[in-house]
């Protein structure tokens, strides 16, 4: 009887362990994104306007080869 409860403590304490590593690999990995997120918030704008640009080029450049043929 006292060999059976022993290995069911132990299996518990393992049990309890192994959710200890998830949880901090959770928030290792939360925190990995939410910097992530901040970098993106931060390129945002820039990327807006490289992408307006490259829009209008590409207008410009297929107006201008319009008007060739």
């Amino acid at each position: 009887m006292k060999s059976d409860l022993q290995d069911v403590l132990i299996t518990v304490a393992r049990i309890d362990e192994r959710i200890v590593t998830i949880f901090n690999r959770q928030a290792l990995i939360e925190e990995r994104v939410n910097s992530m997120d901040e970098k993106i918030q931060r390129m945002s704008p820039s990327v807006k306007f490289g992408e307006r640009v490259f829009w209008i080029a590409l207008t410009v450049v297929a107006a201008g080869a319009g008007r060739f043929y």
